[in-house]
C-alpha cells in the first residue's frame, strides 16, 4: 500500500468539474471484492470516478503496477491530490477532501 503526493495520471484519464472535486481514475478489476467495495462507497458519497479495467487494458494495467513497484493490486486510485493502492478510506477521505 502506497500513497504519493504527486499526481499521476493515465493517458486516457479524462476530468471532471475541478471545482467541486478532484479527478479520480479507479484502476479495477470486475471480479475484485474490494474493487466493488470501493466503487460502492464512492458512488455513496456520490463521488465521480471514471473506472478502468486494467484486464482490458494493457497500457493502464503497465499504468497501475508502476505505482505499486511493478505489482499490480485493485483496486488503485489517482487523483490531482496523489495515489492510493487497495481501498482505503481513510487515505481517499485525504485525497478527496471528504469527512470520514
Amino acid at each position: 500500500m502506497s500513497g504519493g503526493s504527486t499526481p499521476t495520471k493515465h493517458p486516457d484519464a479524462k476530468g471532471t468539474d475541478m471545482t467541486e472535486t478532484p479527478t479520480l481514475t479507479v484502476y479495477c478489476r470486475t471480479w475484485c471484492p474490494d474493487c466493488h467495495r470501493a466503487k460502492d462507497w464512492l458512488d455513496e458519497r456520490g463521488v465521480p470516478y471514471l473506472e478502468i479495467d486494467v484486464d482490458q487494458d494493457a497500457e493502464a494495467r503497465s499504468f497501475a503496477e508502476s505505482l505499486n513497484e511493478g505489482r499490480l493490486h485493485t483496486p488503485t486510485f489517482v487523483c490531482d491530490a496523489g495515489t492510493c493502492v487497495d481501498f482505503r478510506p481513510d487515505r481517499l477521505c485525504e485525497l478527496l477532501g471528504l469527512e470520514q
